[in-house]
């Protein structure tokens, strides 16, 4: 306090007196009514170049100001951990992690503990799933519900495929992506989208995702093939190829549905007879 007239001295002001080495944004993310500390920390993290402050929208920075600043914190630290390479939509993926530490707190889980348990979750080879976008020119897009292979392809002309082509997969092993999945499927026919359902409160997948191919007869072919296959070549987390039965035959790990048809938890919709 400055003696004598009553005004508060540059010093007193938050966000004023801190910002030495802060970003222009660090100031609009106090005008806008962000706890100090949690500010520091999101301009932190506009630092990294993983995050820039244009790519926040107003539902993002309101959600951040409802949550304690201990809870805001945490989650932005998960944030920041977060693999971001293939999430075009930021502001949601946050939104995302904001609602998981919601759904965690509810149910009693402690809030830095679990979110630090959920980000230690084997993850795709990055390397192998660079180097199938590069080959086939598909986009990969991330969220904390699910991982979007395509849709549409690359010169694509048609419309979206139809009934008939798309199929559920089930019995995925909760560390097993899409650098597995596509070679997997992709010699069947031309795949139009892969959706891979993630369980965002342990950051692994559901154990199921969704294929669609732009023709009837893929599908077809990937039921009679892939789903009648007993045995497959899979890499281990250790880098080594073996053979195993994980994806086993005969128990419906592969089944049509139509669109019309809503999946709910973990089964697949109305198969196609």
């Amino acid at each position: 306090m400055a003696e004598g007239n009553g005004e508060i001295s540059i010093e007193e002001v938050p966000g004023k007196d801190s910002d030495a080495g802060r970003t222009p944004d660090y100031i609009k993310l106090i005008d806008y009514g962000l706890d100090p500390k949690v500010a520091t920390k999101l301009d932190d993290i506009y630092k990294t170049g993983k995050l820039a402050h244009e790519e926040l929208d107003e539902r993002a920075l309101d959600a951040l100001k409802e949550f304690p600043s201990d809870g805001a914190l945490s989650v932005l630290g998960q944030f920041l951990d977060s693999n971001l390479e293939h999430v075009s939509n930021k502001s949601a993926f946050l939104c995302g992690v904001m609602k998981t530490y919601r759904q965690k707190s509810r149910a009693g889980v402690q809030g830095a503990p679990a979110l630090a348990a959920a980000v230690q979750v084997k993850g795709p080879d990055e390397e192998k799933i660079r180097q199938i976008l590069q080959r086939t020119g598909y986009t990969l897009d991330v969220t904390t519900g699910q991982r979007k292979y395509g849709g549409p392809p690359p010169g694509w002309e048609g419309g979206t495929p139809g009934a008939g082509c798309e199929v559920f997969c089930g019995k995925i092993p909760k560390d097993m992506y899409e650098d597995e999945l596509i070679p997997l499927f992709e010699s069947c026919g031309t795949i139009w989208d892969l959706r891979l359902m993630m369980d965002p409160m342990s950051g692994a997948n559901r154990g199921y995702a969704f294929v669609t191919f732009t023709t009837r007869e893929a599908t077809q072919r990937a039921v009679q093939e892939v789903g009648d296959r007993t045995r497959y070549t899979h890499t281990g987390s250790h880098g080594h190829t073996h053979t195993d039965t994980r994806l086993p035959t005969g128990t419906g790990l592969l089944r049509l549905y139509t669109p019309r048809y809503t999946v709910a938890g973990d089964g697949p919709a109305a198969p196609i007879q």
